[in-house]
């Protein structure tokens, strides 16, 4: 659990008191006091390490939300006062995240207050920030309704066609059309024709490779963050190969770990071999792969890429959030990109195939 998810989840209980909390004109009081108590607030920082102390989660969410609704509030009372002061570019974000928790009244609120600076802000910064701010809550506020949403990515992107903040809103919206190949392959084919230069475009890149992937051959060589063995793809011809994107700091990765090692022991002596694909940070990830690791009892091999969500190998299939799971067949072909939660099925069915024949390179790890 991150920060930022936290504060996601703690932004509903928010958002009528952030609503209300915001002065009326002639009430100002000077921009300095306004300020000083703004910077005065200090969101806490939630411990990773504390994830499963249910004590100090309700405690944390308890400071976070009375932290960020006093901030937020004095953030929109600095609007009303003084809506040319320049920290508001720097400021109104905060204001706008805890906004976007789905509560109705403080969502039109939030759409009334974009609107207004987006036609009145005397900073064209802030009337950009207020676009996109539009735009991105829009995949909230018309949840479920893809036309209102493309219509509202679309607009930002008419407003500000260089920015690169689009290609990222365009990345949300394919996140919708997971069930629809065919919408997702536009929405990756408008990201790299629009915004070529930006590592969304990459990313985006990568996906379209993953949409055609099925049936073609995965090539992967590493060594072992764990022993420091040599582990190819081209070593493990013969066997059904799975591939788990996955991170130490990933709640749902490490949930599913338990079911991930049950499928590894009933398999592993059955033609069947794990690879897991860490997306840890650079700063501390190998300790942290090699100690999870450890103390879980987890033996397959591990791929440390050591770049988090920069990594060229996951990059390069366009993996954008986790966990993923591929699995490759025992030609060394991608049978499934989207193998998550359907390994009960699929590897069963992949060993009941015949095994490649002699000489297809059976080389050992």
């Amino acid at each position: 659990m991150n920060g930022s998810l936290i504060r996601t989840c703690g932004a509903f209980a928010l958002c009528c008191s952030l609503v209300s909390a915001v002065p009326a004109r002639g009430d100002e009081r000077p921009a300095d006091a306004i300020l000083a108590e703004i910077d005065a607030v200090k969101i806490p920082t939630f411990d990773s390490s504390k994830q499963k102390d249910t004590a100090y989660i309700q405690e944390y969410f308890k400071e976070e939300r009375a932290k960020s609704s006093r901030k937020a509030a004095l953030i929109g009372e600095l609007l009303r006062a003084y809506p040319d002061h320049p920290r508001l570019a720097q400021l109104l974000p905060v204001r706008w995240q805890a906004l976007s928790g789905g509560n109705p009244a403080a969502a039109n609120e939030m759409m009334n207050e974009l609107n207004g600076l987006i036609a009145n802000a005397g900073s064209e910064k802030l009337k950009t920030d207020a676009a996109y701010w539009k735009a991105r809550t829009a995949t909230t506020y018309h949840r479920g309704d893809d036309a209102k949403i493309q219509a509202a990515i679309d607009e930002f992107i008419a407003f500000a066609p260089r920015d690169t903040r689009g290609a990222s809103l365009l990345m949300s919206l394919s996140f919708n059309a997971r069930n629809d190949p065919a919408q997702q392959k536009a929405i990756y084919e408008k990201i790299v024709a629009t915004y070529p230069d930006s590592p969304t475009a990459a990313s985006a890149l990568g996906s379209l490779k993953r949409l055609d992937a099925v049936g073609k051959p995965l090539e992967l060589a590493f060594t072992d963050a764990v022993n420091g063995s040599e582990v190819s793809m081209k070593g493990l011809r013969g066997k059904v190969v799975v591939l788990d994107f996955w991170a130490t700091w990933c709640g749902p990765c490490v949930a599913e770990m338990p079911k991930m090692k049950q499928l590894y022991a009933e398999y592993k002596d059955k033609g069947v071999e794990f690879l897991g694909i860490s997306l840890d940070q650079k700063e501390g990830g190998l300790d942290k792969l090699k100690e999870f690791v450890a103390k879980e009892g987890i033996t397959w091999p591990q791929y440390y890429q050591g770049d988090g969500w920069a990594s060229d190998f996951s990059k390069s299939w366009g993996i954008n959030s986790i966990p993923a799971v591929f699995v490759v067949d025992q030609e060394g072909n991608i049978s499934s990109v989207e193998a998550r939660g359907k390994l009960d099925k699929m590897i069963p069915e992949l060993l009941s195939k015949p095994a490649p024949k002699a000489g297809a390179g059976t080389e050992g790890r």
